[in-house]
């Protein structure tokens, strides 16, 4: 599953949502009758904010964090920090110290971790580090010429962002605006360098975790798209920006006792309007999942009559579709025959690739027809959690009901490959093609470390970029 919150919790965990519960970034909780976020957690509250609390309770596989506080008897410290909540949240485990995001124009976190904001935090949320960049404004890094390569700036399709504009140089009018921009990931590299030295990380021959997601990519990609003079710009700007913090961990800790692992939770699909630019034959469009929505009701009152509310459909969020179980109630009809009945008709619909049911994933045993692409979803599929039907549209479709900007999520390549760039001692300065996953870094997280890998760990130890 390309979204964010699963992509965030097989970093550390080493495996997927059948092992960890982290289907999506939102599923549809049968018991609670409601969709529900992967990070919510109604026992807690925010330190610094107010608003629904957060917490890891429903990531259900240890990260390497959780297996190092253990093993050291608490000495190791495990921190983390993005500018979203269930990213810095999935990363860090149920054992970490503490985790950080964005809420507004300040870093907060929730009293699963703190019971107050730390005094070092309150200190630079007040230091103006968003203050100092909102009204300034964002250009390209080289000279104009050189992003010619991604082709012409401002396609019709970019989104638009209160206070950004569509071309270079974009006024960072609106917080919005700074979010969608690289400048947000300078914050967040900010805020990291402050925690380092205010949670004492890298101070003693303890190791210690520090886990940093930058967003910005994801916001730009978002916006603008992958094939853009801005996310051209993002990648530069955050290569320096990640230079700035090597250079300060080479200062505090030494980079000779530190490994640097950097990834990514999930790719993000190109525009279709670029992609029918000059591609005989290729014509992926933007399809309203109402349409997928409507099919299903169609054929299922077609087959069995009226549901009762909200209809035969009690939650629907791309690619996951769960069925209104009082209407198959009401009906007599069992799940089976239901998802049968639907995944025909969302099959039927004109840009879907394929859909696979819930039982035929909680079984694990998928049609002879199917390809690896839908096999894959077996892996994305947690009982009780993981919709009643999934389906996946055809290369470059977007299931989305707006007009412009772009999104991930689906089973094809562009979603599915991601970096993974290993840098430390330890670590033979070679590149690889062998296979590798993203699931393959607990485990070798851990061989680094002389741990056991997370319980239910499904990738493997990378032996060949070890020494």
């Amino acid at each position: 599953m390309t979204e964010t919150c699963p992509g965030h919790a097989v970093i550390l965990t080493g495996s997927y949502a059948m092992v960890n519960g982290i289907v999506a970034n939102d599923w549809y909780d049968r018991k609670l009758g409601r969709a529900v976020y992967c990070a919510e957690d109604t026992a807690v509250a925010l330190v610094g904010a107010t608003g629904p609390g957060r917490s890891p309770r429903a990531l259900l596989a240890e990260t390497v964090g959780d297996v190092l506080k253990t093993q050291t008897a608490g000495r190791s410290r495990v921190v983390t920090v993005s500018a979203k909540d269930r990213s810095a949240i999935m990363l860090g485990g149920g054992q970490a110290d503490a985790a950080y995001w964005i809420d507004g124009t300040a870093f907060v976190t929730s009293t699963y971790y703190r019971s107050a904001l730390p005094a070092w935090v309150r200190r630079f949320n007040a230091s103006g580090a968003f203050a100092r960049r909102i009204g300034g404004r964002w250009d390209r890094v080289m000279p104009a010429s050189g992003y010619t390569a991604m082709g012409r700036d401002d396609e019709p399709a970019e989104r638009v962002v209160d206070g950004l504009g569509r071309t270079f140089p974009h006024p960072l009018g609106t917080l919005d605006a700074l979010m969608h921009s690289p400048m947000l990931d300078e914050v967040v590299a900010e805020f990291a360098m402050h925690a380092v030295d205010a949670e004492e990380l890298g101070r003693d021959t303890v190791p210690d975790i520090l886990g940093i997601s930058f967003s910005a990519t994801d916001m730009v990609g978002h916006t603008f798209g992958p094939d853009s003079h801005e996310i051209m710009d993002d990648i530069l700007r955050l290569d320096r920006t990640l230079a700035r913090l090597f250079a300060f961990l080479d200062r505090k800790v030494g980079l000779a006792h530190v490994v640097i692992v950097l990834t990514a939770d999930h790719g993000v699909a190109p525009m279709p309007e670029l992609m029918t630019r000059g591609r005989a034959g290729v014509s992926p469009k933007r399809l309203d999942p109402g349409v997928v929505a409507a099919a299903v009701n169609r054929a299922l009152t077609r087959s069995y009559g009226p549901a009762p509310a909200p209809g035969w459909i009690a939650y629907h969020g791309p690619p996951l579709v769960n069925l209104n179980q009082a209407a198959l109630r009401a009906h007599r009809v069992t799940m089976e025959a239901a998802e049968s009945v639907a995944r025909a008709a969302i099959r039927s619909v004109p840009g879907v690739h394929d859909a696979v049911t819930g039982t035929e994933l909680g079984r694990h045993g998928l049609p002879a027809q199917s390809g690896k692409p839908l096999a894959d979803a077996v892996r994305s599929f947690f009982p009780g959690r993981g919709g009643d039907l999934y389906y996946f549209l055809e290369p470059y479709w977007l299931a989305t009901t707006e007009s412009t900007g772009t999104g991930h999520g689906s089973i094809w390549p562009y979603d599915q490959q991601v970096p993974l760039l290993w840098v430390g001692p330890g670590i033979v300065p070679s590149p690889r093609r062998g296979a590798a996953t993203v699931a393959d870094i607990a485990p070798t997280l851990s061989a680094l470390l002389g741990l056991q890998a997370p319980r239910g760990a499904q990738g493997r130890v990378l032996t060949e970029i070890l020494r």
